[in-house]
């Protein structure tokens, strides 16, 4: 084997790690979650999204069905696990040196730890929740806009993922009974109710009473499209956005079981365009461009002196 073709193929087979400046731990996010209140399975999920320094975008989902009636009294550490467990089933299409994240669950606490690893930075984070429970987002010790990331809240019906044609004849387009509440570090509870009012009356409504927030005619970043068609909900025409939140947490409650909330994170890196690495793609690759390696190899050894 040549020096140029080993040099060649180390550069191939390095880890992005090695070769990128953009440190681990520089982009955060924490989520705290509590006791799903929906009765029945309810969809919970959520999608992360990372560039490799200066190259591709991947991203990993994880999608669990929470049911209330399956937990052992309230046990938000145990729905916390199951929701780990899923971003990890997730990412495992991934090879190893593509994951460009870590997700951890702190010892007997109800949080996810989710932070970039060196040489990959964060991009989008999107939570979308159906389950009727309180979550709370949280940087850790920096506030929203001093890391320069963007957030929105999308209230969003529940029958748009849960409605089966054939079942039901017509999907409810405003909410039934309930509430939703949001809490900003530093400013006071705002409580609506959600009774025969829809999203976009909502959205108006908590825009005009949430100090800097503003109503988005346009999505804080594209609508992610996922393969299982009950976790996909596009952009319905308006969201509440946050382009500098000067608070190091936002905690969401919504209460009402035909509603669900869409929770969406913006980090600066997200800058480049380019379209996102299919992760079931990836091993494929890599398996190609092992056998390539071997028969080359292969080859070498055959040819004559």
């Amino acid at each position: 084997m040549t020096s140029s073709f080993k040099l060649a193929l180390a550069a191939f087979l390095l880890p992005a790690a090695a070769l990128a400046a953009t440190p681990a731990g520089q982009d955060r996010l924490h989520i705290f979650n509590d006791m799903p209140t929906k009765t029945g399975d309810a969809l919970f999920s959520y999608t992360a999204e990372w560039r490799i320094d200066d190259g591709e975008l991947y991203r990993a989902t994880g999608l669990s069905f929470l049911n209330p009636a399956k937990f052992e009294g309230a046990a938000p550490t145990a729905v916390t696990k199951k929701l780990l467990t899923a971003i990890k089933d997730g990412m495992i299409q991934l090879d190893p040196n593509w994951r460009g994240m870590t997700v951890n669950q702190p010892e007997g606490q109800p949080e996810l730890a989710i932070a970039n690893r060196a040489g990959y930075a964060l991009t989008n984070i999107i939570v979308r929740d159906y389950t009727n429970q309180k979550m709370r987002y949280a940087l850790g010790d920096r506030a929203f806009g001093a890391a320069g990331v963007r957030v929105a809240v999308d209230l969003v019906y529940a029958a748009d993922v849960e409605y089966l044609e054939g079942f039901t004849s017509k999907k409810n387009q405003s909410g039934s009974h309930g509430e939703i509440e949001i809490v900003i570090d530093g400013q006071r509870p705002v409580t609506l109710k959600t009774d025969g009012k829809t999203t976009a009356e909502l959205e108006q409504e908590l825009a005009r009473q949430l100090a800097g927030s503003q109503l988005g005619v346009t999505p804080l970043f594209p609508h992610i499209v996922n393969k299982d068609t009950r976790n996909n909900k596009p952009f319905d025409g308006s969201e509440l956005q946050w382009t500098n939140l000067g608070a190091k947490a936002i905690a969401v409650n919504v209460t009402d079981p035909q509603l669900g909330v869409l929770v969406k994170f913006k980090y600066p890196n997200d800058t480049a365009g380019g379209a996102v690495a299919d992760s079931g793609l990836i091993l494929p690759l890599l398996g190609a461009a092992a056998v390539g390696v071997v028969g080359f190899l292969a080859y070498r050894r055959r040819r004559p002196v």
